[in-house]
């Protein structure tokens, strides 16, 4: 059995549930309140519901092979951790930033520079400067590769926003995805991210290598996402237009190649359902293109003579074999 963790609740277990239902997978979960679900469409595997942050240690340590959790989270408990791969970088949900923030109050602090500045004379007057953070390693490798040296770091599990009108921190580190929580607490964001984090499939080094039955359901799961997360990007347009040959056709829709589809147009004749020498000479051509390319495929074919242009969203786009999965291999040792 593969053993795949998934968040139990909240923002997370709802995007991941979506992320898995649109490649045709689906958690089934006997009863809300368990723990362990089994996923439709993928044989062979045991999903379990944990906290992101004990995702990133279970699989670490190896009693789970495989899990969706926060990098954020990967880079504060297990950076260097040589058993934890991070099979799949953005899944495309929990896109959040780890930033400073320090009251509105403070008009002369608005970089990393005058933090450090800041802490620097704290510490000539005999204090020092108080971070509230969930993320002590992170923040602390930071501060000091940044010319923040004298700080003391405050754990902070909850509310973190409103440490400095608590009295118990001077400025916080925390992550945030629009700011509100941090404007709201009368504080304001200085100086750029400290990380950038979003969600990430994380694999156990000792648990996959060498197991060629738990690779094979690893590798059908990254197809699937890899390729629904590509297939979201492009359109397919279909139109018909009249012409002489196949070759004719071809060559009009190829005369803007950036928008005759990822390999070239499909063209076949159409079936006319007027009778025979009312009307003919259609082609029925279909190509795919890039998200940004839609409008202007679109004119092109309108420019060419087209009529009945129709598009269909991508489902996935399976290229000849699956990146993510090369890179597992490799980080593997073949």
């Amino acid at each position: 059995m593969l053993r795949f963790a998934i968040p139990s609740k909240g923002s997370g277990y709802d995007a991941t549930l979506a992320l898995l239902e649109s490649c045709g997978l689906r958690v089934s979960r006997a009863n809300p309140r368990q723990y362990t679900a089994v996923l439709r469409g993928l044989p062979d595997t045991e999903v379990l519901l944990h906290r992101p942050a004990d995702i990133v240690e279970k699989v670490a340590e190896g009693s789970i092979d495989i899990g969706i959790t926060g990098y954020d989270l990967v880079h504060e408990q297990r950076a260097d951790d040589p058993d934890l791969l991070v099979i799949f970088d953005d899944l495309g949900f929990w896109r959040v930033e780890l930033v400073f923030a320090v009251p509105q109050g403070w008009v002369d602090v608005s970089s990393w520079e005058d933090i450090a500045d800041l802490a620097a004379e704290m510490q000539a007057a005999g204090r020092r400067l108080r971070i509230a953070t969930k993320y002590a390693e992170t923040v602390r490798a930071f501060c000091y590769a940044h010319g923040i040296n004298a700080f003391d770091l405050v754990e902070s599990q909850g509310a973190t926003e409103a440490a400095p009108s608590l009295g118990y921190a001077d400025i916080i580190a925390d992550i945030t995805e629009t700011g509100t929580a941090i404007r709201d607490n009368k504080l304001k964001i200085v100086g750029g991210p400290i990380l950038r984090s979003t969600s990430v499939l994380v694999g156990s080094r000792r648990t996959l290598r060498g197991d060629g039955g738990k690779l094979l359901l690893v590798r059908q799961l990254l197809e699937l996402i890899e390729a629904r997360r590509r297939g979201r990007l492009f359109y397919s347009l279909t139109a018909n237009l009249p012409g002489e040959s196949t070759e004719a056709v071809g060559r009009r829709v190829t005369e803007q190649r950036e928008l005759a589809g990822l390999q070239g147009p499909t063209i076949a004749p159409v079936w006319s359902k007027f009778a025979e020498g009312e009307r003919g000479g259609w082609f029925a051509v279909n190509v795919v293109v890039p998200q940004e390319e839609l409008l202007p495929a679109v004119e092109h074919l309108r420019d060419i003579g087209a009529v009945s242009i129709t598009t269909v969203q991508v489902q996935h786009v399976f290229r000849a074999q699956s990146e993510a999965y090369s890179r597992l291999v490799a980080a593997l040792g073949g």
